[in-house]
């Protein structure tokens, strides 16, 4: 499982309706546009199409403006059109400078283009506009993690525990970064802590196993990777993770079926490809 890929993701989608700091105007003066664009339920490009009206009618204030080029951009990020997304957010930008929202939202679009000095630089004003916000923490510390600076990473997953005790996705990531920077013993616990919240998850039981295994702890880690795979049967990631656990105790066989059963599941790296190749599969 790559690093920062969370239970659910840490950099999600920020509907701007939830952030509106301005009382909506009755949806009878905006219309129905203004409406579907600040619906939550609304998706890609039906999202986008909506909120381009709702602009186009006209009759919002900077603060509506701003809510709604976002989420027209949220829209367009959805279905791929990142580009365009960020047309859509630099409008937002425009529009009111201060709406926070959508600066984090700018930020996942210019990473999905390769823009990295610029992500910084939206999460950093995102924070610096609303320090309690926990997506934004989330998502720069998902972003330093996934550039490899797990220390930077924590101070984000950390100040996002604080401020939300009980976040599973922060806790979750809190994890990932404390194992990255070989501290498995707390990201454990971190682990343990996501479970006891969400007792089926197996990303976090996945996670666990390779903490657990980190320390030495075979028998716990191999429950874990079982307990995994049981929970979701149609995911490779526990069965690379029995069959590299096997390996380092020297079980060829049982590491092979291991691998050879992650191979049948769909996972194609060009190592596993391979062991599986040696093995005549």
């Amino acid at each position: 499982m790559p690093l920062a890929a969370a239970r659910r993701s840490v950099a999600a989608l920020l509907i701007a309706g939830a952030a509106m700091l301005v009382p909506a105007a009755p949806a009878a003066a905006k219309g129905l546009w203004w409406t579907e664009c600040m619906d939550p339920a609304k998706l890609g490009a039906a999202l986008s199409q909506a909120c381009r009206r709702a602009v186009e009618t006209g009759g919002l204030s900077p603060r509506e403006q701003a809510a709604a080029f976002t989420n027209m951009g949220i829209g367009l990020a959805e279905i791929g059109r990142h580009g365009d997304a960020l047309t859509a957010y630099d409008q937002a930008v425009a529009a009111d400078p201060r709406f926070a929202p959508v600066y984090v939202n700018r930020a996942l679009s210019r990473a999905a283009r390769g823009q990295m000095r610029g992500v910084l630089d939206d999460y950093e004003t995102a924070i610096s506009m609303e320090p309690r916000d926990v997506g934004a923490r989330l998502g720069r510390g998902a972003f330093h993690l996934r550039r490899g600076a797990a220390a930077a990473a924590l101070l984000d997953f950390d100040a996002a525990v604080r401020l939300a005790p009980k976040d599973a996705d922060a806790i979750y990531n809190r994890g990932l970064a404390l194992s990255a920077l070989s501290r498995p013993r707390e990201a454990e616990a971190d682990f343990t802590h996501v479970l006891m919240l969400f007792p089926n998850d197996a990303s976090a039981m996945l996670e666990r196993g390779k903490a657990r295994g980190a320390q030495g702890l075979h028998r716990a880690a191999m429950a874990d990777y079982n307990g995994a795979a049981n929970l979701r049967p149609e995911w490779p990631a526990p069965q690379i993770a029995k069959g590299r656990a096997l390996d380092a105790v020297g079980d060829a066989r049982a590491a092979g079926q291991a691998y050879l059963r992650a191979f049948e599941l769909g996972a194609r790296d060009d190592w596993l490809r391979a062991k599986v190749q040696g093995m005549g599969g």
